[in-house]
């Protein structure tokens, strides 16, 4: 009798032990979640919301629903290489980075977190609708199948994470249209013709402040020791930037009146009287973007064709002015000219057809089309 009950425990959990295998067999090994929702800005903008994990902590519903979650940026804010870590007591610890990022219509993300078994790689793909809406496209996967004996404990994992994503997607969808519907006090309008005298250099779009810092104190001081008077506030003057890499083609300069020698390392400008988009925004610089996503999806929706340089001018002095709610920056777009018919709007048209068949050359090369 007391052998048989010796005999039975093993048994017992022998037995226990085949029916978790069973239950660890039929538990899910992977996850899979797939989802689209259609976002009406222009594609550009979706993006740069996608490119900068700055933007990430600005549409993250999980930023919102964690209340005890803290996010630090990495070294790296834009393309492949950027990142950020979180700690929460929803999402645990872990880090989100950015592996691929191809011009204005894939991005990449890799998202790790202590609460999961491994790695959730994201495929986000942005398809143009028409020229101020885009359809953005999402394949999530788990990076490596879940351990047999732990997957009982995953069993919600994709029903929680499809619900997250969803959420996520709402919330980017719901930024981005907000960004686009504000109202910044937009008008058309004539820009004088001006003379610049400044720096010009191509530089990464995050060293922007930076730069500033350095150049215009060394463009005053040029000035001030020829005596050369400065005929307004200081302006960035962008001349072109490749979205993919993040770089802009900047200068920063002041506006000045006469003929003047220019040293080596400077350079001036002559912008002359044309008409343009004017734009006045009010707050902090790290704002101006919404302002340029205005911009942006006006100049999408129009025939009007867009003639370097887009102008910044930094009206408010932060010596002077505290309050950053205060800071006006008055931002021109110039145009070349207006009209469905205009030859300028043909070259447009004639550009965005190469930008296409770049882009499916270089998708026929990864194999995403035949």
């Amino acid at each position: 009798m007391f052998k048989n009950k010796y005999l039975l425990v093993p048994l017992v959990l022998v037995a226990a032990f085949l029916f978790y295998i069973v239950i660890c067999n039929f538990s899910p090994k992977t996850i899979y979640v797939n989802h689209s929702i259609k976002i009406n800005a222009s594609k550009g903008l979706g993006f740069i919301m996608l490119n900068d994990v700055r933007e990430w902590q600005k549409w993250l519903s999980w930023n919102e629903s964690d209340p005890d979650l803290k996010i630090s940026t990495g070294g790296r804010y834009t393309n492949i290489g950027a990142s950020f870590t979180f700690e929460g007591s929803k999402m645990g610890k872990g880090v989100l980075r950015l592996e691929e990022a191809f011009k204005d219509s894939i991005i990449v993300s890799y998202l790790k977190s202590s609460n999961w078994p491994s790695e959730i790689a994201t495929y986000w793909q942005i398809i143009p609708e028409s020229k101020s809406s885009f359809t953005l496209i999402t394949n999530s996967r788990l990076q490596n199948k879940i351990p047999l004996l732990k997957r009982p404990f995953y069993t919600n994992l994709e029903r929680d994470f499809k619900e997250m994503h969803l959420a996520d997607l709402d919330s980017l969808k719901s930024h981005v249209e907000n960004l686009i519907n504000t109202e910044f006090g937009l008008k058309s309008t004539t820009f004088e013709g001006k003379k610049y005298f400044g720096i010009k250099t191509p530089i990464p779009n995050y060293k922007m402040q930076k730069y500033y810092a350095e150049k215009f104190p060394l463009i005053y001081t040029y000035l001030d020791s020829i005596k050369q008077e400065v005929a307004g506030p200081p302006v960035g003057l962008v001349f072109g930037w490749d979205s993919e890499n993040s770089i802009v083609d900047l200068m920063a300069a002041v506006p000045i009146q006469g003929n003047i020698k220019v040293p080596l390392g400077f350079e001036v400008i002559e912008i002359p009287t044309v008409p343009c988009i004017k734009l006045e925004h009010f707050g902090f610089y790290n704002t101006l973007k919404n302002a340029h996503a205005k911009m942006d999806n006006i100049m999408n929706t129009s025939s009007f064709v867009l003639k370097a340089p887009i102008i910044e001018e930094y009206v408010s002095r932060p010596s002077e002015e505290k309050d950053t709610s205060k800071w006006l920056t008055n931002i021109y777009y110039l145009l070349e000219n207006v009209g469905s018919y205009s030859e300028g709007v043909k070259n447009k048209k004639t550009l965005e057809e190469m930008i296409k068949e770049q882009e499916d050359a270089r998708k026929k090369k990864l194999g995403l089309i035949k």
